[in-house]
């Protein structure tokens, strides 16, 4: 017997005006939509919840230009399954729908590149990470990245009811937005209980069997239910503000939805991120049970999380880290204003001194105390401190040992 096409494949869109939401980008004149109608050949990166339309504007992208579409998943295939997709388009361009991208591995991203630069590969990325913090410069410095937004249950509803339409299922308001409402800001979940439900019931969907569906699959189908990103947000927040109890009630919501990848991210992001060098011992215990959740699967994970969060809240905070890379990051945006020392430079191949003007340096494990006195820093930033400490017991200590250490190094070398 044959396999019947899943609806929710059936529902995707043919059109960009039948694509749900993004209008922030899809709208008339908007950014995305210009690129994709004036036929311009850019490389994206497009991130954000599952099931908002990601993959299904490759799809729309490769129809548009007219070009042959490919898919790899980053997580589950290999460099030699991407030469074959690349082998098989030796003479011309093609859309590659790149899923899960941040899980590109370097060798991966290495024999992807030049098939970017030379135009051979249109890549459409896709991604649930915050691609400024989990994709290589090598690969954003060459797309243009945009965020897809989770779409609203008004949207949803929409292609709710053009797939009752496709299965001739009539479905009243109410129970057509209870269904998109389920769907927690993803139209696949919502086709799929949609699909499920006509399975069960045929057309004789009601609300009474949408309700108790969703209940029994831990979905939330009240109308007021808050999006799934939205617990994230509250459970990173409540962890920032030190409530134990809000930031566990938050991460049991998440938990009870299957989400173990996304509290295992926010707590690992947040133990350097809010404790940082307040506690570094600390950080890596958090670090740890993480890892361990992670190896361990659900249900048992549990009680390594619930101990995380409550070390994460009750410990003491710091957001130094954060903030030193900011004060580096806006001089590095201008560093061909800070010339490094020559000695510096790379001096590994034969003639760089000539060519370069690379020299040798000081071996600091042969100075006393293992530190070299002599310059590091460009001349013209000598003195600028990044790191800021914060008011705590193991800040000040740190604090301390940073400036005895530049003290060490740069007093003697003052009118040098």
């Amino acid at each position: 017997m044959a396999i019947k096409q899943p609806l929710a494949d059936r529902m995707r869109p043919t059109t960009l005006d039948e694509m749900a939401g993004q209008t922030h980008l899809l709208g008339a004149g908007k950014p995305l939509r210009q690129i994709i109608e004036g036929h311009v050949m850019i490389s994206l990166l497009l991130w954000g919840p599952p099931g908002v339309g990601k993959s299904t504007l490759a799809y729309l992208m490769a129809q548009q230009l007219q070009l042959p579409f490919e898919k790899f998943n980053a997580s589950i295939e290999n460099k030699a399954q991407l030469q074959k997709l690349i082998n098989a388009h030796p003479n011309d361009s093609f859309v590659l729908l790149l899923d899960e991208i941040h899980r590109l591995t370097k060798p991966v991203q290495d024999y992807l590149l030049p098939f970017l630069e030379n135009g051979n590969v249109l890549l459409v990325g896709t991604t649930t990470e915050n691609p400024i913090m989990s994709i290589t410069p090598a690969i954003r410095s060459r797309c243009q990245i945009f965020e897809f937004q989770p779409l609203k249950a008004d949207d949803i509803e929409k292609v709710v009811q053009r797939a009752a339409t496709d299965l001739q299922v009539q479905l009243s308001h109410e129970e057509a937005h209870a269904i998109a409402n389920s769907g927690n800001g993803d139209v696949r979940v919502a086709l799929n209980m949609l699909d499920t439900l006509h399975a069960m019931h045929g057309e004789q969907i009601n609300l009474a069997a949408i309700e108790d569906f969703a209940r029994n699959q831990h979905l939330a189908y009240d109308k007021d239910a808050t999006q799934h990103y939205d617990y994230l947000s509250a459970f990173q927040d409540s962890v920032e503000g030190s409530d134990t109890d809000a930031a566990l009630y938050y991460m049991a919501v998440l938990l009870e939805a299957g989400d173990l990848d996304s509290v295992i991210r926010r707590i690992k992001d947040a133990a350097v991120l809010t404790i940082g060098l307040a506690n570094p011992e600390r950080v890596n215990q958090i670090i740890n049970l993480a890892n361990n959740a992670r190896e361990i699967g659900l249900p048992r994970a549990t009680s390594h999380l619930t101990m995380a969060t409550i070390l994460l809240c009750i410990s003491r905070r710091s957001d130094s880290v954060r903030w030193t890379y900011a004060r580096a990051q806006q001089d590095a945006m201008n560093n061909q204003q800070h010339p490094m020392p020559t000695y510096l430079r790379d001096s590994h191949y034969k003639g760089a001194r000539e060519l370069r003007g690379a020299g040798k340096m000081l071996d600091a494990f042969e100075q006393p105390n293992q530190i070299a006195k002599q310059q590091y820093l460009p001349t013209n930033l000598i003195g600028h401190h990044y790191y800021v400490p914060r008011d705590n017991p193991t800040e000040r200590a740190l604090y301390n040992s940073y400036q005895k250490i530049f003290h060490y190094i740069y007093d003697d070398l003052k009118g040098k």
